[in-house]
């Protein structure tokens, strides 16, 4: 599943679920969305919007995080942060749950963070499709 980013000013940002997920959940615990943007955020088609005001405020709060990480690192979804290779996951009818590692499913890389910081000051405001 992905994610289309429109903004008010510029070319649309195609980003994936995996990633999306843990960014949202950082602007989440910097308190820059409300329980209701934040789920109409991570949903396809179901009217998430940011004004031009709080894509510069969302830009601020990813730079803050990009400044405790480095190039190659990754957010994990629990806000942590890792070196650790992303390791792709193959399910398998016999796996057992405890093989997988929740927190392992859902990364947003330094490069996306850049990216997405880069694109909320430039954008003027973006829709979520």
């Amino acid at each position: 599943m992905s994610f289309i980013l429109v903004p008010k000013h510029g070319g649309d940002l195609q980003i994936n679920g995996w990633n999306w997920r843990p960014t949202l959940a950082l602007l989440l615990a910097e308190g820059l969305l409300t329980e209701e943007n934040f789920e109409r955020m991570g949903a396809q088609g179901c009217g998430g919007k940011v004004d031009a005001e709080l894509a510069w405020r969302l830009a601020d709060a990813i730079e803050a995080k990009l400044l405790t990480m480095k190039p190659g690192e990754r957010m994990l979804a629990d806000l942590s942060v890792t070196d650790r290779p992303d390791e792709q996951l193959v399910f398998t009818p016999g796996m057992e749950i405890n093989e997988i590692n929740p927190l392992d499913l859902y990364s947003a890389t330094y490069e996306w963070l850049v990216t997405f910081r880069d694109f909320c000051r430039r954008s003027g405001g973006f829709d979520v499709c």
